[in-house]
């Protein structure tokens, strides 16, 4: 299976943005949620959920399945977004989250193109 990889041409990018999925569990104090991840770089992910969304600025905790491996890593939430389940079609409601510590072996997996 191929990771379809994109530079959307914005100047802000700093990394090149996977666009698979990936299972996700986070929370502000440890993993009670689950969602999925999208848009996974070495700089963040975008979670896609619609039910707990947190605020700009509260910190995560995330633990992140790639190919069956589970990765651990923190983020601060940099921008969120709830919509009503009629506008969904429209808009992508969840939080696109900055990485503030990430392992090596989750840099390594990223970097490999998983």
């Amino acid at each position: 299976m191929t990771t379809k990889q994109a530079d959307t041409g914005s100047k802000k990018r700093r990394h090149k943005r996977g666009y698979k999925i990936y299972r996700l569990k986070y929370g502000p104090r440890g993993t009670e949620h689950k969602a999925y991840a999208r848009r996974l770089s070495e700089g963040g992910l975008f979670i896609d959920s619609n039910l707990a969304v947190y605020a700009t600025g509260t910190p995560l905790v995330m633990h992140i399945e790639i190919n069956g491996t589970v990765y651990s890593a923190t983020g601060l939430v940099r921008n969120a977004r709830k919509c009503a389940g009629s506008l969904i079609h429209i808009t992508k409601p969840g939080m696109g989250v900055e990485f503030t510590d990430i392992s090596q072996e989750l840099k390594n997996a990223l970097a490999s193109g998983t």
